[in-house]
Formats: structure tokens, sequence, C-alpha cells
């Protein structure tokens, strides 16, 4: 099997259109801030998996945008992470386990690192899962990515509707 790193549905289609194997697995930046629900449901419609990466939202970026939220003080994160008895950042990676995913975030604190795999000893409500889900409309229709893309700006094949490029 094989997987993509892809964003952005004409860009996946494409793919598809030509792979003698097709990808099993796609990989995106997905956070409460940036659900990807278009990418999500054509993973679901073509029998994909999906990993997010960045489902903390990037709190550590430089590529920062004007509102960027920190989820992991964002105060209906924090509230549901004390409502479990658990850190924000391990409401985020449980919320994309609970919507199906797989989830990698990044850390390099060995504590941290810890804390990101011990997310099985709860699980969120339906309450928690819908307050999460709609956290991206506190910044646009879409929400925005806390990963950079502009570096592919100027490639023939950009993948990426000028709304993800700064």
């Amino acid at each position: 099997s094989s997987g993509i790193n892809a964003e952005y549905g004409e860009q996946m289609k494409e793919v598809l259109s030509f792979a003698k194997i097709k990808p099993s697995n796609l990989q995106a930046e997905s956070h409460p801030l940036l659900p990807n629900l278009e990418v999500l449901e054509f993973c679901k419609q073509n029998d994909m998996s999906f990993v997010a990466y960045s489902p903390l939202g990037n709190p550590g970026s430089e590529y920062r945008h004007k509102k960027q939220i920190d989820l992991l003080q964002d105060e209906d994160v924090v509230g549901i992470a004390q409502k479990h008895g658990v850190t924000p950042g391990q409401t985020l990676v449980r919320y994309q386990i609970d919507k199906g995913n797989a989830a990698i975030p990044k850390s390099v604190t060995p504590s941290r690192l810890k804390q990101n795999l011990d997310v099985f000893g709860f699980s969120l409500d339906a309450t928690d899962m819908e307050t999460l889900s709609n956290l991206y409309k506190k910044v646009g229709p879409k929400g925005y990515r806390t990963c950079s893309v502009a570096h592919w700006k100027h490639s023939p094949t950009h993948p990426f509707p000028e709304y993800f490029v700064r």
C-alpha cells in the first residue's frame, strides 16, 4: 500500500487518476482550527485512512495567522481537558482518535511525548466533539493553516487555493 500527503481535492483526484496502486492513507494538517472537512470526506469516499499532522495546532509556529488561537490555552479546549482530568494536548490528540483518525503530534519534550501517547484512558462525549468541531468558526469559514505551504506557491503543481497561502 501507499499513502500521500495532500490537502486539496484536485491534487488528490489527479493522483488517483494515474496511480497504479491506490493510496490507502492520506496525511494532512488537521486540528480544530483547520478541520479539513473536504479532505476527510474525500478519504471516506475513497476508502482511505487519515493521519492528522499538527493536531495541537502548531502552537510554536513562526507561521502565525493574525488571529491564531493557541489551542493549548483556548478556554473550550482547557475546559474539556479539565472535565476529563487530562491536558489540553491530550484532549486534542483524543479528538482526532475519536473522529476515527490517527494523529502525529510533534514534541521534543519527553514528558509531552509521554502525554501524547497516554490518550486511551478517556473518550470525548458528543458535546465535547461538537465544541471542538466548531472551534474553526472563531477564525473564519474554513479555519486556517498553522503550517506554511508558501514555499510551494510558485510550483507549477501548486496544490493549494489562495486562502491557504499568505
